[in-house]
C-alpha cells in the first residue's frame, strides 16, 4: 500500500512539475486571445518543456461558447483528436490516481457544470477551463487552483476581487499574478524641473540674471525685431503639395525621418525608468487603475508565497488592430476626410506589437526569478510621433489627407487619451528577457514596420484586393462585363488602357496645378508679411512721437521708414538699399506733426514697390527651387511626360519625288526643276516636317510606355488596397510579360532618348504592326510581381457569325449611314486578327502567359501565387445590352456570365457596405417599395377611372337614348293630335249642337232608358236621314 501511494506521489509531483496551470484573464480580447493561442499551442506542440493547464475566463458573455468552438475547430484542423486517441490508454490509469488524489480537494471549489463549458485536449485531465467572468464560482476556482494569472485590466474593481480572492485562502505554492495595465496610470505625470548649469557647475538663475533677462525682454518687447522671412513649414508644405505616387512605385516616404527605422532624434520628452513608478498620475479615467495597480504591487512577499508584477503596455497594434482599428479602416477605404491628428500631433506615443508583449508576458510566466521591480515597462524602442504615425498609415494604404483636431474638439472623439500620450519610457526589463532580435517582431517600432503591420491587418481582416482580367474578341462584351462586375458586385475601379492615358495626363495636369497653388501661396505670404512689417513700423513710430520722446523727428521718421523699407535679399537676408524709394514715399505723410488726424494711417499707402516685389519674387523662387517636396514632384512630372513622348517612329510614305530619284532619266529632269524652284522647294519641305511631326504626335505608344502607364494605374492607393477589373489589356504576350513581370522598367533620362526609343513603323502598316510578333515561350514558368498579377483572367469566347450579328444589330441600334457601317466592319477585322494572332494562331499566347505566371516571393510574401485563367462562352448572351429598369430605383438582374463570374470570383473583400452605403440602399429599397405602392395605386386608381368613365359614357348614352324615345312620344302624340283636328271640328259644328238638345230632352223627360230615349230622338230630330247612318 505504501509502494502504490509513494508512485502515485511521485507521478503527482512530475505532472505538477511539468504542468503550470494559467488563468487567463480575458482570453477574448485582443491581447487575451493571443496569449490564450499562444500557450494552447505550446501546451498542444510536441516538445520538450512546460506545458500549460489553461483557465480562460472570457469578457463577453457568449465569448466561451465561441472560444470552444474555435478551438474544436482547430484540434481537428491539426489532429488533435487523434494525438489525444492514442495517449488515451496510457494517461487512463495515472489521471484515475490524480483523481483519487485531488478530488477530495477540488469538489468544494468546482464550478457547477452548467456555468463552465470545458474542453478536454486530453480525456484524462481538463486540460481547458472556459467560463466568463460573471460565473463567480468558476473564477474563484480558477483563482486559487491557477498557479499563474495573467489579468489584463479592464476594470479595476475586478482586480479588486481577484485579490480579495486570494487573501482568503493561505497558498503552499508560489502564485504569481501579471497585471497587464496602461502607460495612461502615467499620463499626467510631470516631468521633473531641471534647472540650467552654467560652466562652473553652478546655478544660473540669479538675481541679477533674472533682472538683466527682464530689461533685455522689455527692450525686445519696445523694439519689436521684425521677424526674418522663413520657409513654410512641413504643415503647409503637406497641406498643398500632399503626398504623391512615384510611377516604379517606389518607397515614397516624405517624411523628414531622422535615423533609418524613422524614429524621432530631437526629443523634449522626459525619459521614465521604470524605478520611477511613485511619480506616476494617472489620466482622469484612470485614477481607480492606479489604486489597483498599488494594491497588486502590495501583495508581493515571499511570505505570502505571491509574487505580482503590473506591466505597463504601450499602445498596441498588430494582426488585425485594436484601437488603431478605425485608422485602418479609414485608410483603406480611403476616407475623404483623412486621418485626424490630435493636437499639433509632436507628442510621442509608446508603442509595442502584440506579438511581442505576448512573447514578454509568456517570459514573464516561465522565468524562474520574477523581475526585480514591481513595475514593468512593455514597448518597442521606436520612438515616433502622432503626426509621423499617422502619415505612416497614410503612406501604407495610399492615403494623402489629414486633418487636426483641437483640444477643445477631443470629447468628440473616442479614445483619445491612446493618442495623446506624450512620454518616453526606458523599457529594459522587456530588453532583458527579450534580448534576441529573433525575439521581436516590430523592436524598431511602429513606422519602421508600418509594411509588416499593414500585411497583418489585411490578412486578419481578409482584405486581399481582388485582381481580374476580362479578355476577348471584339463586341464580346467585355467592357460591359467589366463595369459591371467592377459596380455592381465588386466595388472595383475599372480602366481601359485609353482610360488609364486620359488619368496618366490628368494626374501630370493636376501635379502641376499643384505646384503653381505652392508657389502663389509662397508669394502671397511673404507679400503680406511685408506689408505687415511696414504698417507695423509705421505705428511704432507714431507710437514713439506720441509718448513725447525726446528724440529727433527726423532721425525718427528715418529709421522707421528704413526699417519699413528694408526688404530681404535671397536667403541672406541682408538689408537692401531699398529705403530710397520707400522713404520718398513715406515722406509724403508727416509722422510727427501733433494735430495729425486719427484717419491719417488710412493715407498711408502701405504696398510693395516694384523693387520689394522683385526682392520677394527673387525670395520666393528660391524656396520654390530649394523645397524637396517641390523639387521631387518637378522630377516626377519630367518623368511621367517623358513616358509620354515614348512613341513609335513613324516614317512618311514613300512619295513620287523618292520613287522617280530610282530613274536615272528622271533624276535629272528633278535636279534641273530643284535649281530652278528651290523657295518652292523649301517650303515643301516645311510642311512635310510639320505635318510629320503632327504624325509623330499621335502616333501610337510603345509598349514599353503602356506598361509604364499602367504600372502607374496599378500602383494607385484603389488598386492596391481593393484591386482592379482591367478591361481589354493586355493584348500582347510583350505587354504582359512588361506590365506584370517583376523587372523594372527604366524611365528614360531625357527626352531625346524617350523619342529616339521607339522602332519604326510606317503608318500604313500600324494595323499589322503587332501581328507579326513572335511570343516566345519562357523555359518554365513567367516571374511576375505579387501586387500587379491578376487573380482571376476571364477569357470571352464567342463565334465570328455571333459577333458580327452583334455588329449589324449595333449598327441598326445606332442607325449608323452605310459609309459609317462599312469602316465598322473594317475595324472590326482589323480587331480580330490581332486577336487571332495572339489567342489562337499562335504556339504560346495570352492565356498561356497567365497559366504560366507565378509570383515571385517577397518580404512578406512566399510566392508562387498563379492566376485562375478561365474561358467562358458568350453565345447565349443577347446581341444587345438589356434595356435599363423602368425605375431608377431597380436593380436589373444579372446576366448568367456575371453569375458564373461571381460564383468562381467568390464574395467581396471589404468591410461591406459602409453606414452610408446601408443608409442609401435603404432609402433605395424604401423608395422602390413606395414606387412599387405608387404604382399599384396608380394602376388602382386608373381601373376606377376607367369604370367611372364607362358608367358615365353608359349612363349619357342610356339618358340620350331615353330623351329620344321621349321625344318621338312628342312628336307622336302631336301628329296624332294634328290627326284629330278634322274630326273635332266636324263634331263641334254638327254633332254636338244636337246632342246637346238630345241630352236637355233626356233631363227634362227622364225616361226609363234615357239611351234608347236619346237614340230615337236623335234619330227623329235628325235633319237628314242619311247622316245617322253616315255617323
Amino acid at each position: 500500500m505504501k509502494t502504490e501511494q509513494s508512485t502515485v506521489e511521485t507521478l503527482r509531483n512530475g505532472i505538477f512539475q511539468s504542468h503550470t496551470s494559467v488563468l487567463v484573464a480575458y482570453a477574448d480580447t485582443y491581447f487575451g486571445r493571443r496569449l490564450f493561442s499562444q500557450l494552447y499551442q505550446d501546451s498542444n506542440a510536441d516538445k520538450e518543456g512546460k506545458s500549460y493547464k489553461l483557465f480562460a475566463c472570457t469578457w463577453e458573455k457568449d465569448g466561451a461558447q465561441v472560444l470552444v468552438e474555435e478551438r474544436v475547430a482547430a484540434a481537428l484542423l491539426t489532429g488533435a483528436e487523434l494525438d489525444a486517441a492514442e495517449t488515451d490508454a496510457a494517461d487512463t490509469d495515472f489521471a484515475q490516481a490524480l483523481d483519487s488524489l485531488s478530488g477530495a480537494q477540488e469538489a468544494s471549489l468546482a464550478p457547477p457544470p452548467v456555468a463552465t463549458t470545458v474542453f478536454a485536449n486530453d480525456p484524462g485531465t481538463d486540460s481547458l477551463r472556459v467560463f466568463w467572468r460573471g460565473d463567480t464560482m468558476a473564477m474563484l476556482h480558477a483563482i486559487l487552483q491557477a498557479d499563474c494569472i495573467v489579468m489584463e485590466m479592464r476594470q479595476a474593481q475586478d482586480v479588486f476581487d481577484m485579490m480579495h480572492a486570494l487573501s482568503t485562502k493561505e497558498h503552499l505554492k508560489r502564485k504569481r499574478i501579471i497585471v497587464v495595465s496602461s502607460l495612461l496610470t502615467w499620463y499626467a505625470t510631470p516631468p521633473i524641473q531641471m534647472d540650467p548649469m552654467d560652466e562652473n557647475g553652478g546655478k544660473s538663475n540669479t538675481e541679477g540674471d533674472f533682472a538683466e533677462k527682464e530689461e533685455e525682454d522689455d527692450e525686445l518687447d519696445e523694439e519689436e525685431v521684425e521677424e526674418e522671412p522663413r520657409p513654410p513649414d512641413q504643415r503647409e508644405v503637406d497641406a498643398i503639395l500632399g503626398q504623391f505616387d512615384f510611377i516604379e512605385g517606389e518607397d515614397n516616404d516624405n517624411d523628414n525621418i531622422n535615423d533609418e527605422n524613422g524614429n524621432e532624434t530631437e526629443y523634449n520628452v522626459e525619459l521614465f525608468t521604470e524605478d520611477q513608478y511613485n511619480r506616476r498620475i494617472p489620466h482622469a479615467k484612470y485614477y481607480n487603475w492606479r489604486e489597483a495597480e498599488r494594491v497588486v504591487a502590495a501583495w508581493n512577499s515571499e511570505e505570502r508565497n505571491i509574487q505580482t508584477c503590473v506591466v505597463f503596455s504601450g499602445l498596441q497594434y498588430g494582426e488585425g488592430e485594436d484601437a488603431l482599428q478605425p485608422f485602418f479602416s479609414q485608410a483603406w477605404n480611403r476616407e475623404k476626410r483623412g486621418l485626424p491628428i490630435y493636437g499639433d500631433g509632436t507628442q510621442l506615443v509608446p508603442t509595442v506589437h502584440i506579438r511581442d508583449l505576448v512573447t514578454f508576458t509568456k517570459r514573464l510566466i516561465e522565468t524562474e526569478e520574477p523581475p526585480a521591480l514591481p513595475y514593468v515597462f512593455a514597448t518597442d524602442s521606436g520612438t515616433v510621433s502622432w503626426q509621423r504615425m499617422v502619415n505612416a498609415m497614410n503612406h501604407a494604404f495610399g492615403g494623402e489627407k489629414t486633418f487636426h483636431v483641437p483640444s477643445q474638439e477631443y470629447a468628440l472623439y473616442s479614445n483619445v487619451e491612446l493618442f495623446t500620450l506624450n512620454m518616453r519610457v526606458d523599457n529594459q526589463t522587456m530588453q532583458n528577457l527579450m534580448p534576441a532580435a529573433e525575439d521581436w517582431v516590430a523592436q524598431s517600432g511602429f513606422v519602421a514596420n508600418i509594411s509588416k503591420t499593414a500585411f497583418e491587418y489585411v490578412t486578419a481582416h481578409h482584405l486581399q484586393p481582388i485582381r481580374l482580367v476580362v479578355l476577348g474578341p471584339p463586341l464580346s462584351g467585355k467592357t460591359y462585363l467589366a463595369e459591371a462586375l467592377a459596380q455592381r458586385h465588386y466595388h472595383l475601379p475599372t480602366f481601359t488602357m485609353e482610360r488609364v492615358l486620359e488619368e496618366f495626363k490628368a494626374y501630370i495636369a493636376a501635379l502641376k496645378e499643384r505646384l503653381k497653388k505652392f508657389r502663389r501661396h509662397l508669394y502671397e505670404t511673404e507679400k503680406k508679411r511685408r506689408e505687415e512689417a511696414k504698417k507695423r513700423a509705421f505705428l511704432r513710430f507714431r507710437k514713439k512721437a506720441g509718448d513725447g520722446e525726446g528724440e529727433d523727428e527726423k532721425e525718427d521718421e528715418t529709421e522707421a521708414t528704413e526699417a519699413g523699407m528694408q526688404s530681404e535679399n535671397g536667403a541672406r537676408n541682408s538689408s537692401a538699399a531699398d529705403e530710397v524709394p520707400g522713404g520718398k514715399k513715406k515722406q509724403r505723410v508727416t509722422v510727427g506733426e501733433k494735430d495729425s488726424s486719427d484717419m491719417e494711417e488710412n493715407l498711408v499707402d502701405f504696398t510693395l514697390t516694384e523693387e520689394e516685389l522683385q526682392a520677394v519674387e527673387e525670395l520666393v523662387e528660391e524656396w520654390f527651387q530649394h523645397n524637396d517636396r517641390a523639387t521631387q514632384l518637378r522630377e516626377t512630372i519630367a518623368s511621367m511626360e517623358r513616358v509620354l513622348a515614348m512613341r513609335i517612329r513613324l516614317q512618311p510614305a514613300a512619295n513620287a519625288e523618292a520613287l522617280g530619284a530610282t530613274n536615272p532619266k528622271k533624276r535629272k529632269e528633278l535636279a534641273k526643276s530643284k535649281r530652278g524652284n528651290r523657295s518652292g522647294n523649301k517650303k515643301h519641305t516645311t510642311e512635310e516636317e510639320d505635318a510629320l511631326n503632327e504624325l509623330q504626335e499621335n502616333a501610337p505608344f510603345q509598349d514599353k510606355a503602356l506598361a509604364l502607364m499602367m504600372r502607374w494605374r496599378l500602383s494607385r492607393a484603389d488598386c492596391r488596397n481593393q484591386g482592379y477589373v482591367m478591361d481589354g489589356f493586355p493584348e500582347t504576350v510583350t505587354q504582359a510579360r512588361l506590365v506584370f513581370g517583376d523587372a523594372p522598367l527604366e524611365i528614360p533620362e531625357t527626352m531625346e532618348e524617350a523619342a529616339a526609343g521607339g522602332v519604326f513603323a510606317s503608318n500604313s502598316n500600324l494595323s499589322v504592326l503587332r501581328t507579326h510578333e513572335v511570343n516566345v515561350a519562357p523555359p518554365s514558368k513567367e516571374p511576375c510581381e505579387e501586387a500587379r498579377l491578376p487573380s482571376f483572367v476571364f477569357i470571352l469566347d464567342a463565334a465570328e457569325n455571333y459577333l458580327l450579328d452583334r455588329l449589324k444589330a449595333l449598327s441598326q441600334k445606332l442607325n449608323e449611314p452605310p459609309g459609317n457601317e462599312e469602316k465598322r466592319l473594317a475595324r472590326f477585322e482589323d480587331a480580330i486578327t490581332v486577336y487571332r494572332k495572339q489567342f489562337l494562331d499562335t504556339d504560346y499566347s495570352l492565356s498561356n502567359f497567365f497559366e504560366c505566371a507565378r509570383t515571385v516571393a517577397k518580404t512578406l510574401t512566399p510566392g508562387g501565387r498563379g492566376v485562375t485563367v478561365s474561358f467562358l462562352k458568350v453565345d447565349a448572351e443577347p446581341l444587345l445590352s438589356p434595356p435599363p429598369p423602368e425605375s431608377q430605383y431597380s436593380v436589373a438582374p444579372p446576366s448568367e456570365v456575371e453569375r458564373v463570374i461571381c460564383e468562381r470570383v467568390g464574395k467581396p473583400r471589404n468591410f461591406g457596405p459602409t453606414p452610408q452605403q446601408q443608409y442609401q440602399e435603404e432609402v433605395r429599397e424604401l423608395k422602390l417599395l413606395e414606387e412599387e405602392r405608387q404604382k399599384e395605386l396608380r394602376a388602382v386608381m386608373e381601373q376606377s377611372e376607367r369604370e367611372k368613365n364607362e358608367y358615365i359614357r353608359e349612363s349619357e348614352q342610356r339618358s340620350q337614348v331615353e330623351s329620344t324615345r321621349q321625344e318621338i312620344e312628342v312628336m307622336d302624340r302631336n301628329s296624332l293630335e294634328l290627326r284629330k283636328l278634322p274630326l273635332r271640328e266636324y263634331l263641334q259644328h254638327n254633332i254636338v249642337p244636337l246632342l246637346t238638345k238630345g241630352l236637355v230632352e233626356v233631363c227634362k223627360t227622364r225616361p226609363k232608358d234615357p239611351v234608347d230615349f236619346l237614340a230615337e230622338w236623335l234619330m227623329r230630330h235628325n235633319p237628314l236621314d242619311d247622316s245617322c247612318f253616315e255617323l
